[in-house]
């Protein structure tokens, strides 16, 4: 496909640089029927731009806003199954999971030389405060909606996916293999908050139920509308970790990017709203509202990896504080949580 320009886009990391060229421009709009009519530097791109080797906003001829991004071919069997499955869930009507647009051959992600494009609409986002957000109940009360409207979409998802299983109880025992060899001043920091997991999580893990999770949910990976919606989530994005989870896992994720925003937000509406809300739809199983507060503990090693890889030692103390702060305050979490 277009072998007469290969070379010329080696190696197509930035994306900006690439919709200047009208060469670039003609290639989308043969591939998508999209028109790139002007570049949109100062549009608010949501999400970990870390998902994709570049990423860009540009508009048509009509006005119409377009998020355009680069993948290396080995991402592109990943991020096709990710978007089947995206497609499916808006079959069922979960539109706000926003899945890319195909080209028009069908493709989802076209190469144009050796690196394959994706293209999903673009939605304008009003962002959130921070620290503010962890006072709003109406942004706990929005994503417990999307979780319980998720939970409901995904209804026979089994059925048409094949998913791997995800341990973080192994995921943990690697990890601490891993600091043993790499950085064993973190293991011995560490170790107590493994020995608090062992007293009875460890061995309660594999009992947990599963069920289909989003797997980074969190509100920067929510595009917000404005105050004035009936509902401020428009989408909902980032879903490369998706799939069958214990049932929890989407909750936990949430609570505990919470909690590391500030540790009183544990206790303040965006979570115990969220939380009461998932509660009365049964969206938990009795086990894994037993087992949560440790969950949001062992969840957060996921986390600490990957402040490990970018050796980002100010919030590796600040991982390490939180989860001190999560096993000294255990009970009074079961309280204000209300999972007794």
């Amino acid at each position: 496909m277009f072998q007469g320009v290969q070379k010329e886009f080696r190696p197509m990391t930035n994306v900006s640089n690439l919709l200047d060229r009208q060469t670039f421009r003609t290639q989308v709009e043969q591939l998508w029927g999209i028109e790139v009519n002007a570049l949109c530097p100062a549009a608010l791109i949501e999400g970990s731009p870390e998902r994709s080797l570049s990423r860009a906003v540009f508009e048509d001829g009509s006005g119409k806003r377009f998020l355009i991004e680069a993948f290396a071919a080995s991402k592109r069997g990943h991020r096709n199954w990710v978007a089947a499955i995206l497609a499916f869930l808006n079959r069922k009507g979960l539109t706000k999971a926003l899945a890319p647009q195909a080209a028009l051959n069908g493709e989802i992600l076209p190469f144009i030389g050796e690196t394959c494009f994706q293209i999903t609409r673009y939605l304008n986002s009003a962002g959130i405060e921070r620290p503010g957000w962890l006072a709003s109940s109406q942004m706990g009360q929005d994503m417990a909606t999307f979780l319980i409207d998720m939970h409901g979409a995904a209804k026979g998802i089994t059925q048409n996916f094949s998913f791997s299983d995800f341990s973080i109880k192994a995921y943990i025992y690697k990890l601490f293999k891993d600091m043993e060899v790499h950085h064993p001043k973190m293991l011995t920091q560490y170790l107590p908050i493994l020995k608090f997991l062992e007293k009875g999580f460890m061995a309660a893990y594999d009992t947990l139920p599963s069920g289909f999770c989003h797997g980074d949910f969190h509100p920067l990976n929510v595009i917000w509308g404005p105050l004035s919606c009936n509902s401020q989530i428009q989408a909902v994005i980032d879903w490369e970790f998706t799939g069958m989870k214990p049932d929890c896992y989407d909750a936990a994720n949430l609570v505990g990017c919470a909690g590391i925003e500030h540790p009183e937000g544990l206790a303040m509406p965006m979570v115990t709203t969220f939380l009461s809300s998932i509660k009365a739809a049964g969206l938990l199983s009795p086990t894994s509202l037993k087992w949560f507060p440790e969950y949001v503990l062992a969840l957060r090693f996921a986390w600490l990896s990957e402040w490990l890889r970018k050796a980002d030692h100010q919030m590796l103390d600040m991982e390490l504080a939180f989860m001190n702060i999560v096993i000294g305050n255990m009970d009074d979490l079961i309280d204000i949580w209300e999972l007794n």
